[in-house]
């Protein structure tokens, strides 16, 4: 059992416990991450948790460089493209440790520009290349 210390928690999410519901939520964000990893075969493993934001325009959280994130039921229940952009935007943080850039339409600290997947990814793989291929 883990100590409360390991465990993955965020003031700003409330994690859902475990069942057969959120593990179906869940695999939509993990989907969207495997979308990722077809692109970039060393992407590290992300740990991902299912939660309810305790501020209400909050949609998805990421430790930066930690490949830690959290992604809010609301995010979810959004669109698919939005989803996207959320899964995509938290992976910039969690894996390249980059923080938000008003230039960057998924990178912008607020959901202003939906992107569809291609340019998601486009957007994406710009940081990956930015930081060198390094995962650290």
């Amino acid at each position: 059992m883990k100590t409360k210390e390991k465990q993955m928690q965020t003031k700003e999410i409330k994690n859902f416990k475990m069942n057969d519901e959120v593990y179906s939520l869940r695999r939509k964000v993990i989907n969207m991450i495997y979308e990722v990893k077809n692109h970039i075969e060393d992407l590290p493993r992300v740990e991902v948790r299912i939660g309810e934001a305790r501020c209400e325009n909050v949609l998805g959280l990421a430790m930066r460089g930690k490949r830690q994130l959290w992604i809010t039921k609301k995010a979810i229940d959004m669109s698919e493209d939005a989803l996207r952009n959320i899964v995509y935007h938290e992976l910039v943080h969690a894996i390249f440790g980059f923080r938000h850039d008003d230039k960057c339409p998924l990178m912008q600290p607020t959901l202003k520009t939906i992107l569809n997947k291609e340019d998601c990814l486009k957007n994406l793989l710009k940081y990956k290349n930015y930081n060198g291929g390094k995962n650290d």
